[in-house]
């Protein structure tokens, strides 16, 4: 690992998972994205935002079946791709790429947990083209996605700061009413998936990263990203959306104004090196 002063060493294990993500994506040509904070960085910061501690990049479904499946011949012994369907102790939806070296502390959930360093590789989907169709659409997703997270209470960030107000709201009603981890982690999955799979990102004039953050905040006319623009992050160039401004104004509102202290290290991360 080339370590760098200026990123912590929790960014150094990271990006050194990210160059060889990199070096597999530019040799096959893999269409993709940087998403949420990591498009932030690279518009804010040319890099990693001071305090985060993950990478996230979005690749459109059909070219993510496909990357999950190929890159694993080309990563060294100690990383590996975690889903949910090859991981008993992945309880995402979306997919990792980890450094099985290191660990992470997750303190923001009612049980404190290690997780393995990662970059998120997020499928990118299609929704319907058609209003109603996709304000339908959009209530079938966030109802298994609230029933996901009834099942997998105990590993909700609580301490996520800007949470929206109905899933505060949402996360009292668990509580007071004992609702957490009712129900089968796995079917709610397995429900996401069918429905992220119903739209064909190539048929659709819309794309979400529903599994992300901001939920529908992630929807975007697919024009936004169009054929992608490189930003410079770190010491390399990165994909993005060709309208960044308009991703990022819609995530974050004001997204050149610094949160404030209390509002950083969103997943309550600290590293901890075998």
């Amino acid at each position: 690992m080339i370590q760098d002063a200026h990123r912590s060493d929790l960014q150094n294990y990271i990006w050194d998972i990210m160059k060889v993500i990199l070096k597999f994506i530019e040799k096959e040509g893999t269409e993709y994205y940087m998403l949420g904070g990591t498009l932030l960085g690279a518009v804010r910061h040319k890099g990693f935002i001071p305090w985060d501690d993950d990478i996230d990049i979005g690749i459109p479904r059909g070219e993510y079946e496909r990357f999950l499946s190929d890159i694993k011949r080309e990563l060294p012994d100690y990383m590996a791709v975690r889903t949910y369907k090859n991981s008993r102790n992945h309880h995402y939806y979306f997919s990792r790429i980890v450094d099985k070296r290191y660990k992470v502390k997750r303190t923001g959930s009612e049980v404190d947990r290690l997780e393995e360093v990662w970059v998120d590789i997020f499928p990118l989907d299609g929704m319907p083209n058609r209003f109603i169709e996709r304000q339908i659409h959009k209530a079938k997703l966030l109802a298994s996605r609230v029933m996901y997270h009834v099942a997998t209470f105990d590993k909700v960030n609580l301490k996520r700061p800007n949470r929206p107000y109905y899933e505060k709201v949402l996360i009292r009603l668990i509580k007071f009413f004992h609702l957490g981890k009712r129900g089968n982690m796995y079917f709610w999955l397995n429900t996401i998936d069918r429905l992220l799979r119903k739209y064909p990102y190539s048929k659709s004039d819309w794309c979400i990263n529903f599994m992300g953050q901001y939920m529908f905040r992630e929807m975007f006319p697919k024009e936004y990203y169009g054929k992608g623009r490189l930003y410079d992050f770190e010491e390399c160039r990165m994909m993005g959306p060709e309208n960044a401004d308009a991703v990022l104004s819609q995530q974050y509102g004001d997204y050149m104004k610094f949160p404030k202290d209390a509002d950083r290290n969103t997943h309550a991360s600290v590293l901890i090196v075998k």
